[in-house]
């Protein structure tokens, strides 16, 4: 067993499963102190934040289980005191818990909308504030954001979720603006783009779309750069969007970088840009 984050109390929320489970295991595997955060239950009732935590104890390891839900502050700020009152401190906070519904823009309900947001996006917030009133506290600490390509494509399969990538797109930007306003704190804020087999997003055939297809769709194959990230090695790594699939890594460039910028020395014409803005469009 490593023993990169001894005495490092983390916070993984949906890690009942998936990605979140995987993430949890890698954690305690190098000695942190892990909260699993999953509202989540197993057919037979059992609670999947218990048999994570079981499972972590088993190999020695050191872990609690909370079953608040992300989606409200009083959750979010319940989930970051089980670390406080547990283990004294939070150093971690993996926010990895999330949902889905696959509708048409035109068919999806105002609930659809709402619970999609609420778990992604505010749950995002909710626990990153709660986390972030004590880190600053402590002057260090290590949020990692879990978002998605699908941001600014249709989610994997061509499934439609105009909310789900709404709120990843959100968690980008998120993102990257916590990480400028931490970073005096010694906080870093990062985020990761995965692609695995999941219980939201099944199946093993390659994925691949913008990138080389992946083949090996293991949510184990994420956790490492996860753990990269909360190490002290990584304490200059922040606002970073990076890719996680298998074996491959993308480091993604930050967003709104300028692609083409004119002026003109007065108002223009509606004649003048139907000239000027097709060739400068990014296909």
């Amino acid at each position: 067993m490593a023993h990169r984050l001894r005495g490092k109390s983390a916070v993984v929320t949906g890690g009942g499963n998936g990605i979140g489970r995987a993430v949890a295991l890698a954690l305690a595997a190098e000695e942190a102190m892990v909260v699993v955060n999953d509202i989540g239950r197993e057919p037979n009732g059992k609670s999947m934040a218990d048999e994570v935590v079981e499972e972590i104890k088993k190999s020695n390891g050191t872990a609690v289980a909370n079953y608040d839900s992300v989606a409200t502050v009083l959750g979010g700020e319940n989930i970051i005191k089980t670390a406080t009152s547990n283990f004294g401190r939070i150093d971690i906070l993996v926010n990895c818990a999330g949902n889905f519904r696959a509708a048409r823009t035109v068919d999806m309900t105002e609930n659809d909308w709402d619970s999609i947001i609420e778990v992604h996006l505010k749950g995002h917030f909710n626990c990153t504030r709660a986390a972030a009133l004590e880190m600053t506290k402590q002057k260090s600490g290590r949020i990692i954001n879990i978002s998605s390509r699908a941001a600014f494509s249709c989610p994997p399969f061509g499934l439609p979720s105009l909310a789900y990538s709404t709120a990843k797109a959100g968690i980008l930007g998120f993102t990257m603006v916590l990480s400028g306003e931490l970073k005096e704190h010694g906080i870093t804020v990062n985020a990761i783009l995965p692609s695995a087999n999941t219980k939201l997003f099944p199946g093993t055939a390659p994925r691949g779309g913008d990138l080389p297809s992946s083949f090996m769709l293991d949510p184990d194959f994420v956790a490492p750069i996860i753990v990269y990230l909360a190490t002290d090695e990584a304490q200059n790594i922040t606002g970073q969007l990076i890719y996680a699939s298998g074996g491959d890594l993308c480091i993604y460039a930050r967003l709104l970088q300028p692609h083409a910028f004119i002026r003109k020395m007065g108002k223009w014409t509606v004649d003048e840009l139907i000239e000027v803005i097709p060739p400068l469009r990014v296909c």
